[in-house]
């Protein structure tokens, strides 16, 4: 997956993505890689949420969500139905042309965003306590946990400024258990 995001990103982004050997900035570098964590995550947290809705939970995004407490890293987090894998490829791909657009994309901004995203798929789904907060990126495996205890809540992955936008952004809460009135999709699709 991180390998296909990666070449589709590549071969399409054309002449705003420069090579390795082309100038390094402080826009198509460190800017263009917190710009593209911030846009793909504004793009993926609705795409997310909308994975909820019954009519199409039941179908695609079910058999993700029968491990409460994901722990076992990829495997977890690759647990998905190839729709949602196309649909995080697309978002994925808007997001690289927006940020193409705006600040320029080096191709190591690429790499970093690919790699940055994968690693946090993979903890997102081990249990570990990590979380960090920087420049509005607001991470945390607690909130991804506290998703797959109370599917309603902590659509985005990354930046939880777009859950507390869309009025679905919950705290951890140890010990939590399930609450099947809460699980929009999961309560009434089975």
């Amino acid at each position: 997956n991180v390998c296909v995001n990666l070449g589709v990103a590549l071969s399409r982004l054309g002449q705003r993505v420069t090579l390795l050997d082309a100038d390094l900035g402080l826009a198509n570098g460190p800017l263009a890689v917190w710009v593209l964590l911030v846009l793909d995550d504004a793009l993926y947290a609705p795409a997310h949420r909308l994975m909820h809705w019954p009519p199409v939970y039941k179908y695609v995004h079910k058999h993700h969500h029968r491990n409460t407490y994901p722990k076992r890293g990829y495997i977890d987090g690759a647990n998905e139905h190839p729709l949602e894998q196309i649909t995080a490829l697309c978002l994925h791909w808007a997001a690289l042309r927006m940020t193409e657009a705006t600040a320029g994309v080096h191709v190591a901004a690429v790499l970093a965003h690919v790699g940055l995203k994968a690693m946090g798929a993979v903890f997102n789904h081990t249990g570990f306590d990590l979380q960090f907060k920087f420049l509005g990126i607001e991470y945390s495996v607690r909130a991804h946990e506290t998703h797959h205890r109370r599917p309603n809540t902590n659509f985005a992955q990354y930046v939880m400024f777009w859950d507390k936008l869309m009025g679905t952004y919950a705290d951890y809460s140890a010990g939590a258990e399930m609450d099947g009135k809460e699980m929009n999709g999961k309560a009434s699709a089975d």
